[in-house]
């Protein structure tokens, strides 16, 4: 077995046991073996993961469920999703159905019976798929406020932070609409620190950044006007948030540490790079590849999310992929190494791919190793990176995962 297909395969079966290890299904029916709930239960689900959690729910808890609410983006849902009010929504942009899924949620909310115990099963991606917009906010604003901040580069955190600025709902907001209900909400976190105020904008809890150090004149006019449309966000001492209850069912470190085990059974050293993999995709990647060439002979493990500055008119991919190209462009001289960057969702970019394996082979299937290391570069500096792995055969897809914990990334070089 030649050095490429072992590792490769490998370190592709290292990422999917992580996958599994986080699956929103089994980190959901575990935490409700572990920890019971009594009584009869309203179940509200939103985000990426949000199916994979609901039928986590209903194996634990069954008939118990009374009623539900499931707001996605996924269409093949399973019969048991399928029993209770499903709302398919947007993602990565909002549009009109989010502003639709808003208009069911508060009526579920409103509609619940005071003394009900609401389970509430929130993933990333929840800030896109769900909004209700202040009075003269329109859809039109919010997408284009929504399409310049996934072209600015920045971290979630800081994007989550303004999104809340142009709410009724998110930065805890939602949390104000509730009565006297016990709310146990459980959380897969996409987000560095595993904030839950920052996971899918914080539907119901108080904000730790009020983005207080936003200021309209930083975006651009038409984007400006919208801020301040919003009632103020609510403090951490209102009593609204005093009933609810919430726990971390899967994090980005537990995949990293079901990476380290995997990886370790399958005779690795291994070394679990504990920083939060995140900025410039393509910066990332030229600094993996150096960190593999200081320490050979180990398999490294990184989470984070980086980002991608879009230029005006950029091809196909995403950050996992640039990531990829990158640590090839860097790694091009360099015999039996092997990285694999991909999103724990199954979705990074355009392609509807989670990520791409590369290896010491990459750019000479593309023709490139020795020659036009130039025209890899232009296709990743015009983030074009889908399409040149694409000809190199080195995308990975998963379909949908039931999961979100950012991104994973697993290297090794002889």
């Amino acid at each position: 077995m030649n050095f490429n297909n072992s590792h490769r395969d490998r370190i592709t079966s290292i990422y999917l046991e992580a996958l599994k290890a986080v699956n929103g299904k089994r980190c959901v029916a575990q935490h409700l073996l572990d920890n019971e709930i009594e009584g009869d239960v309203y179940l509200l689900a939103i985000g990426k993961a949000a199916p994979a959690m609901t039928e986590g729910a209903i194996e634990i808890l069954g008939s118990r469920v009374k009623a539900g609410l499931i707001i996605t983006h996924q269409q093949i849902l399973s019969e048991k999703v399928k029993a209770f009010n499903v709302v398919e929504s947007a993602h990565p942009i909002p549009d009109q159905r989010s502003i639709e899924a808003g208009k069911q949620l508060l009526t579920f909310i409103d509609d619940l019976p005071a003394n009900a115990t609401l389970l509430c099963l929130i993933s990333g991606g929840s800030s896109a798929m769900v909004e209700v917009l202040p009075e003269g906010v329109g859809i039109e604003q919010l997408q284009q406020l929504n399409n310049w901040l996934l072209k600015t580069g920045l971290p979630i955190d800081e994007i989550n932070a303004i999104r809340k600025r142009v709410s009724l709902i998110k930065g805890g907001r939602l949390a104000t609409r509730l009565k006297q209900q016990r709310v146990i909400v459980l959380l897969i976190s996409d987000v560095k620190g595993d904030d839950p105020s920052d996971i899918g904008s914080g539907l119901l809890f108080a904000p730790t950044d009020t983005g207080s150090h936003i200021r309209p004149t930083d975006y651009p006019t038409d984007i400006s006007r919208i801020f301040g449309e919003s009632p103020d966000l609510p403090s951490r001492d209102d009593p609204c948030f005093r009933k609810i209850e919430f726990s971390l069912v899967a994090t980005l470190n537990k995949a990293k540490q079901a990476a380290y085990l995997n990886a370790v059974n399958r005779g690795y050293d291994v070394i679990v790079h504990q920083e939060y993999l995140q900025g410039d995709a393509n910066e990332a990647g030229v600094a993996i590849a150096n960190e593999l060439k200081r320490n050979p002979g180990n398999l490294h493990v990184w989470g984070g999310e980086c980002t991608v500055k879009l230029p005006l008119n950029p091809g196909t991919g995403g950050r996992c992929q640039s990531l990829a190209l990158s640590a090839a462009i860097e790694m091009h001289e360099q015999l039996g190494w092997c990285l694999l960057a991909a999103g724990t969702d199954g979705s990074d970019g355009t392609l509807g791919v989670a990520g791409a394996c590369v290896d010491s082979e990459s750019l000479l299937r593309a023709g490139d190793r020795f020659g036009n290391i130039e025209l890899a570069r232009e296709y990743l500096h015009r983030a074009d990176a889908g399409s040149y792995l694409n000809k190199t055969n080195d995308l990975i897809v998963t379909g949908d995962t039931g999961t979100n914990v950012a991104d994973l990334v697993l290297a090794y070089c002889e």
